[in-house]
């Protein structure tokens, strides 16, 4: 997929309405605070439908209350246009004008964002890691997008019956539907993680050059026993606390190298390298679901990289089909380079 243009209004500090894009590298280049990052999460929000972060608050300049994103887009089937209109609170989105959720507009193939902060998925809670795992997996399948979300819902209505008094008596009803949702869940996870773990072994080998093996492995909150017998050992202890403490909303990724954990041991450079991989793998993931490459987007090149890290990425950013990369200075290999600056986008290259 390639983007040919991106239009918004009220998005953060953007001010340049209209940017036009090309194949290949677009380096957008200015100091910090900028608006960089607002450029490379405008354009994932047009190319994917989510938010790449915070609130739909927080996405509006400040003082107004409405805003859109628009991305006339170039996927395998044909052109096609992502509108997102943003209000506090709301968020409406369009696919050649028919209003859908993000994970429809995840058919068309997507866009894989690399930032700095990618270094939390590795150092932060579980949570982080299965809403990457989640995420991922929503934009490769509809369908568990929509029976992820449905275990969400239904794992929030057994939490609401465990406080009731009532609860013994009619949890059954519910258990029936959680298990048979929650093993359709762990079982796309599995053969997911199975999936990503070479991917981002061969990634992190090629990135570092220290020696170590990635490893990424799917950590059940049941243990090795079966979600059945784990549920119902786990009976008493959900009844006191109310809330349903197995299951895969309580799941972890684990990464390991050389088999001692990155998330409790790993430095900020290792986490930050097992966490590329990690996106590396993605970038691979959904192009093998999509025949066509997903648009790259890099905010801030060089932060947290070594020289040897850094080469790595530039030279994704060149073998991918379209680029946005973002730093303060110019990345080598950049065919077009824009400069920014209180969010006004220059799009003469120099």
């Amino acid at each position: 997929m390639r983007v040919r243009a991106l239009r918004q209004l009220h998005f953060r500090n953007l001010t340049t309405p209209r940017l036009e894009f090309e194949r290949g590298v677009t380096a957008v280049v200015g100091p910090n605070a900028a608006g960089k990052s607002n450029v490379i999460d405008a354009l994932y929000l047009a190319c994917t439908g989510a938010m790449p972060g915070g609130t739909i608050a927080e996405a509006l300049r400040f003082g107004t209350d409405a805003g859109f994103v628009r991305g006339e887009l170039t996927a395998a089937d044909g052109d096609h246009e992502v509108d997102v209109g943003l209000a506090p609170g709301r968020k409406l989105i369009r696919l050649d004008g028919q209003a859908v959720r993000a994970a429809d507009v995840a058919r068309l193939g997507g866009a894989v964002k690399i930032a700095p902060e990618d270094a939390d998925l590795v150092h932060g809670p579980p949570a982080g890691r299965r809403a990457y795992l989640d995420d991922l997996l929503g934009r490769l399948s509809l369908r568990f997008a929509l029976v992820v979300r449905e275990y969400h819902r239904v794992v929030e209505q057994r939490n609401a019956l465990l406080k009731r008094p009532e609860a013994q008596a009619t949890l059954a009803t519910w258990d029936e539907r959680f298990l048979e949702l929650a093993g359709e869940v762990e079982g796309v996870r599995a053969r997911a993680v199975a999936r990503i773990a070479p991917l981002a072994a061969e990634a992190y080998a090629a990135i570092a050059a220290d020696g170590k093996r990635l490893d990424v492995v799917l950590r059940r909150a049941a243990g090795d026993a079966a979600l059945p017998d784990a549920l119902e050992r786990a009976r008493a202890e959900e009844l006191a606390r109310g809330a349903t403490s197995v299951g895969p909303h309580r799941d972890d990724v684990e990464l390991t190298l050389d088999g001692r954990s990155v998330q409790a041991y790993g430095s900020r450079g290792e986490a930050r390298t097992a966490s590329l991989a990690l996106r590396v793998a993605e970038f691979a993931l959904l192009e093998e679901r999509h025949g066509t490459p997903p648009v790259l987007l890099v905010d801030d090149v060089s932060a947290e990289l070594d020289a040897g890290r850094r080469a790595y990425l530039v030279a994704l950013a060149q073998r991918a089909p379209q680029a946005i990369v973002t730093g303060t200075d110019v990345p080598p290999g950049a065919e077009r380079v824009w400069r920014i600056a209180a969010g006004g986008v220059d799009p003469t290259d120099g």
